[in-house]
């Protein structure tokens, strides 16, 4: 009996040591730095040239920038080298009788604000609709000849068209930072079209040079396909 107690004693002793030696777990938790937080990765800002633009004559430099998670503003300046006649575009019953042009240079600007829905990316990628606003001028020189009425230099068959588009577009980045975009626009635009011919004076017997000006309001359609890089 005693043994039995003396051997009970011994094992409750070993126990208890045992438990005052054991040391308690501890788990640690990783709070990260301000410096170690993870940063936003997502593109913020493109510069892009426009390739069917410059089919058409429009040598466009474009830069987008991200304004918000899910806005960017984009500005586009270029030059226009109007490879085709402005009569291709707007025929009437009197271009026959309009002397040859040829091409001239002219300006275009265009100013756009997209919004980018996607939930899977933050502006700048993804499918974006936007609202732009632009101003574009294509010109072409009339050819004259040397015994031609001096009254001709300078002369130009002017085309300004000045509107707005809804723009639908989709954009996507390589890894090399390489940005593609094609987009399709649907919108209205005024046009205003300056151009000379020669009328007979009969006072004075000679020809005089007179403007005609022509104003009006069609819908504008435009198709693009950009290539950038962004970062």
């Amino acid at each position: 009996m005693k043994n039995n107690l003396f051997a009970a004693v011994a094992i409750l002793s070993l126990v208890t040591a045992s438990a005052q030696t054991t040391q308690p777990t501890k788990i640690k938790v990783f709070t990260p730095q301000a410096s170690q937080i993870s940063k936003d990765n997502s593109y913020k800002w493109t510069v892009k040239t426009d390739l069917l633009g410059i089919l058409v004559g429009e040598f466009p430099v474009i830069a987008e920038y991200r304004i918000a998670p899910k806005f960017s503003v984009e500005a586009s300046a270029g030059v226009t080298y109007a490879f085709f006649p402005n009569e291709s575009l707007t025929l009437t019953e009197d271009d026959e009788d309009i002397f040859d042009t040829k091409a001239a240079m002219g300006t275009a600007f265009r100013g756009t604000i997209k919004y980018y829905p996607s939930t899977d990316y933050d502006a700048i990628e993804g499918w974006s609709f936007g609202i732009q606003l632009f101003h574009k001028t294509t010109n072409r020189e009339y050819k004259t000849s040397t015994d031609s009425n001096p009254d001709w230099d300078g002369k130009q068959d002017s085309k300004v068209k000045t509107g707005v588009s809804l723009i639908i577009s989709k954009q996507i980045f390589e890894d090399s930072n390489i940005s593609f975009e094609s987009f399709i626009g649907v919108g209205f635009a005024k046009t205003k079209r300056t151009r000379y011919f020669e009328e007979y004076n009969t006072n004075t017997e000679t020809y005089d040079i007179v403007e005609n000006v022509e104003d009006k309001s069609v819908p504008n359609v435009q198709l693009g396909f950009r290539i950038g890089f962004g970062n």
